[in-house]
């Protein structure tokens, strides 16, 4: 028999509180009783778990009523609880006939298989099948309450080169450690999944595409900074692409398509970066920020005070009292509040007046050096998300 239809999350969750020592089974049923269907069937999960008996929702709650009316029975015959466990075991094998041969088996071994049926062999990720019904549910829930959400999908680049130069062991150990180094990027709420072959996916609950820009970057810096350090090991790289809840696409299929966009597109650009599904048109995200710096090599001025209006690995938007000539090779400093000074150097590319009273520029920057640097310092807000 298969299990109630979008689910698994809420069965592992079930699984958990029943494999407690010892198990509160009255506790455990008031606070799921409590939380009704929200969070998926519930009677039929509970019914599942303990008997492998699979009913529609209506039905698992009128056999569930049957149940606690079957153990007060008992209770009052035997003159003791014999606990839920058993009132079910006798209601289905000798009322209702349901269980033709029913099996003993220990929570903590039927959940190992349970867990089994969701993960990924080789990886420990979470496998396809549920990173379908995860994402489903997320976006479920996201509409429900209003909240952005964000999808991100990844590819070991030249994976079967790899494969088939140093041999399908190597690449098995690439996969884990790629794994690895993802999970750990990762909030507990995130899920990751090994969407198949060289490929992962990545669901960000409550996150802005930026938030979610700069999580995909910080993974694929974890991953080249990682096989780039290893001596004689394989110099592996990702490359990754973005989607988010509801701008992109507020439909399951969609906003995978949209994600994958993103990924082909990165990999068509020279692979080992990070793209947005759409939204961003330029070669890099820009990300808000806003932090003061200090300006030199402009002519013998002066350190001259800037702020930053937006930045991406490739520049800074600044926004400055004075013009400076486009061409200009200047260096700014970051000071910020919890990290050590930042030194920079880059080309002013444009210069335009803003509107208003007070003489005032936006400055376009293209960095020279510390572009990786800044785009971790100045963009901390978006990665607090969402």
């Amino acid at each position: 028999m298969t299990a109630p239809d979008g689910s698994l999350g809420f069965r592992q969750t079930l699984l958990q509180l029943l494999e407690s020592n010892p198990p509160h089974e009255e506790k455990l049923l008031a606070e799921f009783e409590q939380r009704g269907s929200e969070d998926g069937p519930l009677y039929s999960s509970i019914l599942y778990i303990l008997t492998h008996l699979s009913f529609p929702e209506t039905e698992a709650r009128r056999h569930w009523r049957q149940i606690r009316a079957h153990r007060d029975r008992l209770r009052e015959k035997l003159g003791r609880d014999v606990g839920t466990r058993v009132a079910i075991l006798d209601y289905f094998v000798n009322l209702n006939r349901e269980l033709k041969n029913p099996k003993v088996i220990e929570i903590s071994i039927y959940e190992r298989t349970e867990r089994s049926a969701i993960t990924d062999g080789l990886t420990g990720l979470y496998n396809h099948a549920y990173f379908l019904q995860a994402l489903r549910r997320e976006i479920h829930r996201s509409k429900r309450h209003e909240l952005k959400m964000s999808l991100a999908m990844f590819d070991l680049d030249d994976f079967k080169k790899l494969n088939d130069t140093r041999g399908h062991l190597e690449g098995d150990k690439v996969l884990m450690k790629a794994a690895a180094l993802i999970k750990e990027a990762l909030r507990e709420i995130d899920v990751a999944a090994r969407y198949g072959g060289e490929e992962f996916a990545v669901i960000l609950p409550e996150t802005s595409a930026s938030g979610a820009f700069v999580v995909a970057e910080r993974i694929r810096r974890k991953v080249a900074d990682h096989f780039r350090k290893k001596k004689g090991g394989p110099k592996v790289t990702v490359s990754g692409g973005v989607a988010a809840y509801p701008e992109d696409s507020e439909a399951l299929e969609d906003l995978i398509k949209r994600a994958d966009q993103g990924l082909y597109r990165s990999k068509a650009a020279g692979k080992n970066r990070i793209t947005l599904a759409q939204g961003e048109r330029r070669r890099h995200l820009r990300v808000p920020a806003s932090h003061p710096l200090t300006l030199t090599g402009l002519g013998g001025r002066k350190g001259t005070i800037a702020r930053a209006k937006n930045v991406s690995e490739g520049g800074i938007l600044l926004s400055i009292h004075d013009s400076v000539p486009v061409g200009s090779k200047i260096n700014l400093e970051i000071q910020p509040a919890d990290s050590p000074a930042l030194a920079l150097r880059g080309e002013v590319v444009r210069v335009d007046r803003t509107a208003g009273r007070e003489a005032r520029y936006e400055m376009g920057v293209r960095l020279l050096t510390g572009r990786t640097q800044v785009l971790t310092v100045l963009s901390r807000s978006a990665a607090s998300r969402p």
